[in-house]
C-alpha cells in the first residue's frame, strides 16, 4: 500500500510535464506577437482630427505585414495622413513597430472601429494578431440646418456703442508713450540751447589742461625734434608760432590763430603783462618767423635758439596758475566757530 501513493504522484507529475510541453509552447508562441490600436480620445467634433496609434510587438527577425490602408478606415471615418512605420528595439530579442494615423469624420454619431489584423508566418502556418474593436463618438456642436427654410441673407453690421472702459487697459501704455515723447522733446531742446552732444551729456569731459602746461609740453617736443639744426627752418618756425598763438588764444581769450602778427602785438598792448621786456621779445619772434616762412629768410643759428628761448620765457612769465589752498589753522577754525555761535 505504501508503494502506490508515490507511484501515483510520479504519474501525475509526468502527465503535467507532458501537458506543459504541449500547451505552454503554443501559448508562448501565441503571445509572441501582440497588436494594439489606441485613440487619443473617444469623442471628436465633426470635421476634427485625431490620432490613431498602432503598435506591434514581435520577436526580432519575424516578418509581419501591417494592414494596408487606403483613404478610409471605415465608411464614416477617413484617413488624412499616415506616418511611416517606425521600429524600436525593446531588448530580450523583441522589437516594437509603430505607426500613427490621422483620422477624421464628417458624419455625426457613434462609429465602430473594427479590429485591425497584422498577418505573419510562424513556420508553415499563417497567423495574425488583431487589435481590439473600439467606438468613436462624433458630435456636431453646430445648429442643425433646415433645408426647407431656404437660404438666409448675411447679417448686417452691428452698431455697438462706444464704452470708455474699453480703453482702460491701453491707458497706461498711452501715458507711457506720451512721457517718452516729452522726454525726447526735452532732450532735443536742451541740446539745441546748450549746443552739446549726447556724448558730452552722458560722458563727462576731462578737465582741460592749463594753457601753459600744453604750451610747455609742445615746446619741449619742438626742442627735442631739432628741426632747425637739420635744415627744417620753415617747419621749425611754423610749429613754434602755432604753439605760441594757441597759448595766447587760451590764455588771453582772443582769436590769435586767425590774426596776423601785427594784430596780435596790438592786442597784447592792452593786456597787463608782468614784464616790459616780454612784448619786444615776442615781436622779434613773430617778425623772424614771418621772414622765415614767407620771405625765404635764413635766420642764424643763434636767432633760432633765441626765438625758442624767448617763447619759453614768455609762457613762463605769463602763465596763469591756480592759487594753492592754505590749510585752515586750528586757531582760525576755533574763531570761526565762536563767530558762528555769536550769530
Amino acid at each position: 500500500m505504501k508503494l502506490k501513493f508515490p507511484y501515483k504522484i510520479a504519474l501525475q507529475l509526468l502527465l503535467a510535464a507532458a501537458v506543459s510541453g504541449w500547451v505552454l509552447p503554443a501559448a508562448v508562441k501565441a503571445q509572441a506577437v501582440s497588436a494594439t490600436a489606441t485613440l487619443d480620445s473617444s469623442l471628436m467634433v465633426i470635421g476634427g482630427q485625431m490620432k490613431l496609434q498602432l503598435e506591434l510587438r514581435q520577436p526580432e527577425g519575424l516578418q509581419v505585414n501591417f494592414p494596408h490602408f487606403t483613404d478610409t478606415l471605415t465608411g464614416q471615418i477617413e484617413i488624412v495622413t499616415a506616418t511611416p512605420i517606425d521600429s524600436t528595439i525593446m531588448g530580450d530579442g523583441r522589437v516594437q513597430l509603430s505607426q500613427a494615423l490621422t483620422i477624421t469624420s464628417f458624419d455625426s454619431g457613434l462609429h465602430y472601429l473594427p479590429p485591425l489584423y497584422f498577418e505573419y508566418m510562424e513556420g508553415s502556418e499563417q497567423r495574425r494578431a488583431a487589435t481590439r474593436e473600439q467606438a468613436l463618438m462624433v458630435v456636431n456642436p453646430f445648429e442643425n440646418v433646415d433645408p426647407e427654410k431656404g437660404f438666409l441673407d448675411l447679417k448686417g453690421p452691428m452698431n455697438l456703442p462706444f464704452i470708455l472702459a474699453e480703453l482702460l487697459p491701453y491707458f497706461k501704455w498711452f501715458m507711457l508713450f506720451n512721457l517718452l515723447q516729452l522726454l525726447v522733446a526735452a532732450v532735443v531742446i536742451y541740446l539745441q540751447r546748450s549746443k552739446k552732444t549726447l556724448k558730452q551729456i552722458f560722458i563727462p569731459e576731462k578737465p582741460k589742461e592749463p594753457a601753459h602746461v600744453v604750451a610747455l609740453r609742445e615746446l619741449d617736443r619742438i626742442k627735442n625734434q631739432k628741426l632747425w639744426q637739420t635744415g627744417q627752418v620753415k617747419t621749425f618756425y611754423s610749429q613754434l608760432t602755432e604753439v605760441l598763438r594757441r597759448y595766447l588764444e587760451d590764455r588771453y581769450h582772443f582769436p590769435a590763430l586767425e590774426q596776423t602778427s601785427g594784430e596780435i602785438l596790438r592786442q597784447l598792448k592792452h593786456e597787463d603783462l608782468p614784464n616790459s621786456d616780454l612784448l619786444p621779445k615776442l615781436r622779434t619772434v613773430l617778425e623772424t618767423a614771418d621772414l622765415a616762412k614767407f620771405a625765404r629768410f635764413e635766420p642764424l643759428a643763434d636767432e633760432n635758439n633765441t626765438a625758442l628761448v624767448s617763447t619759453y620765457f614768455f609762457v613762463n612769465q605769463t602763465k596763469l596758475e591756480p592759487l594753492p589752498e592754505i590749510p585752515e589753522s586750528p586757531k582760525q577754525a576755533k574763531n570761526d566757530d565762536e563767530k558762528q555761535l555769536v550769530k
